[in-house]
């Protein structure tokens, strides 16, 4: 199945992204699949490689940072680039806020192969893509749950990194 010769991966698991590189050339035959794990080496990379068609494998939850934050910047670079969010995320809030910035898919890490190439086909038609499972968990999702815009997760990861970085109090004994 040729579907395009250039794919990224931006994952901050290293054995994920070289597997998941693995497949897209072994199964889905595509050329060439460079993986990051770091965001601004990716960026980097991105400016480099100009406004050719692009597939774009995005993981959520990045260190510091998340993949809604980087999405707007790779659009702003390279908007013919096809941005498919491969996240371990089962959070219906997640998925929900994941989808209001409107990637072209949505798979889950444990999806199987079909739905890749399911993702591929989708993509090649102009039709968003959500893998099953996540179909399956947003159709019991309250909806009046609010979600978090990317500038809002960005402060609460901030304050994560902060509140983490805090010694812990001495006992006074």
């Amino acid at each position: 199945m040729k579907t395009t010769s250039h794919a990224v991966i931006l994952d901050d698991q290293k054995i994920v992204a070289f597997s998941f590189a693995l497949l897209l050339k072994r199964e889905c035959g595509i050329e060439l699949v460079q993986s990051f794990s770091q965001g601004s080496e990716f960026l980097q990379f991105l400016r480099a490689f100009g406004k050719q068609e692009l597939f774009i494998f995005l993981d959520y939850y990045l260190p510091n940072e998340n993949g809604l934050s980087l999405l707007t910047e790779i659009r702003r670079i390279n908007g013919d680039a096809k941005v498919i969010f491969l996240t371990g995320a089962t959070a219906p809030a997640v998925i929900s806020s994941i989808l209001q910035y409107r990637p072209e898919a949505v798979l889950s890490k444990s999806c199987e192969l079909s739905e890749v190439f399911a993702c591929f086909e989708a993509i090649k038609k102009k039709e968003l893509y959500i893998c099953s499972e996540f179909e399956r968990i947003l159709s019991t999702y309250d909806k009046k749950i609010k979600t978090f815009t990317p500038r809002e997760i960005e402060v609460l990861q901030y304050f994560r990194r902060a509140i983490a970085s805090l010694k812990p109090l001495q006992e006074p004994f």
